[in-house]
Order: C-alpha cells, then sequence, then structure tokens
C-alpha cells in the first residue's frame, strides 16, 4: 500500500537540492569541481532517506508510488560521497525490480553511476562527463549491445547528442580530473593500490 510519507518527506529535500544546484550555476562554479555546499547538503539528504529506509523500508512503487520513488531516487543519485550507501540501495533497487516493483530507467542510471565511480564501463550510456573540453559518454562496456541493454530498460536507443546537467567545461580540467581522483579515494569508490 502506498505511503504518502515519501513525497511528504522528499520534496522539500529535493528541492533544497535543485534550489542550491541553481545558485551554484548561477555563480558559474557547478562544473568546477563538486563544491563542498552541493556535497554537504547531499549528504545531509542521504542521511535523512536512510532513516526513512529504517522507518518504513526501501521505496518501492508498492510502499512509495512512483512519485515517491523518484523523488527517493534523485537522493540516492546524489549520495555520491557515501558509496555504502548508494551500492546498497543498487542492491535494493536489483531486488525490487525484480519483483516488478522499481522503476528500471532508474535502475540503469544507478547502475552506470556506481560502475563509473568504480572506474568500470557503463552499461546503459546514461553517464556523461567532460572529457578533452568535450562532452561525451564516458566508456560503455560492449557497446554494440547497449540499444538492446537500453531497451530492457525501458531506454529509448542511444543518441549522438549528449545531453546533460552539466552547464560548462571546468574552468581547469586538470584541477578538476585532480581533485575528482583525490575524491574518489577520500570518500572510498577507490582504494589506492
Amino acid at each position: 500500500m502506498k505511503d504518502f510519507i515519501w513525497e511528504e518527506k522528499l520534496n522539500f529535500l529535493v528541492q533544497q537540492d535543485i534550489d542550491l544546484r541553481n545558485v551554484l550555476l548561477e555563480r558559474g562554479v557547478l562544473s568546477d569541481s563538486y563544491h563542498p555546499e552541493m556535497e554537504k547538503l547531499h549528504l545531509k539528504n542521504a542521511n535523512k532517506l536512510k532513516t526513512l529506509i529504517i522507518h518504513h523500508g526501501f521505496p518501492t512503487i508498492n510502499n512509495a508510488g512512483e512519485e515517491g520513488v523518484r523523488l527517493s531516487w534523485l537522493i540516492i543519485h546524489h549520495s555520491i560521497s557515501d558509496p555504502d550507501f548508494m551500492k546498497e540501495c543498487l542492491f535494493q533497487m536489483r531486488l525490487a525490480a525484480g519483483q516488478d516493483d522499481y522503476l528500471l530507467d532508474l535502475l540503469a542510471y544507478t547502475e552506470d553511476r556506481v560502475a563509473f565511480f568504480e572506474g568500470r564501463p557503463q552499461l546503459y550510456g546514461t553517464n556523461s562527463d567532460w572529457i578533452d573540453g568535450e562532452l561525451r559518454r564516458t566508456p560503455i562496456e560492449d557497446v554494440e549491445n547497449v540499444d538492446m541493454r537500453r531497451k530492457s530498460m525501458g531506454l529509448p536507443p542511444l543518441s549522438p547528442n549528449v545531453i546533460s546537467d552539466l552547464d560548462r567545461p571546468p574552468k581547469d580540467p586538470e584541477k578538476k580530473s585532480k581533485e575528482f581522483t583525490d575524491w574518489l579515494y577520500r570518500v572510498g569508490w577507490r582504494i589506492h593500490p
């Protein structure tokens, strides 16, 4: 049975995320690095979502409705500084999808995001980044069959155009790359060899 608690609690959190993103866009600093204000908000929202999950279970179509799933997914999608939480949520998404109780397109985006942060090729072509000053998809595993995988997840065929909310290339790509690599190790996506 759908519990409206998801929409009630998560709408405000998602709106805070959108508002801060817009402020950082206006300042022209969204693409330069993972802004500390954004990271702090993402972690705060993830912690609030964790509490909801403890009390109400993982949000699925049956218990949270489509809107509740989409709102919770956005918080999960932005919880990149908490790899354990994001990977646990991915596991729960897979379980729910196996019961036709999760939105497959959102599962595909999460699969690709986790793969990217772990340094693996993505499966569905949903992830992009600024590479050599150009917005491109990050590497895709078995690219010849990507459209078949996308279709199975309810996604359209891969378009030659990359669409992203990244507003512009970073001012200093080398600095951003180093900061990103350092961040991957700091938060635990990667382990030093």
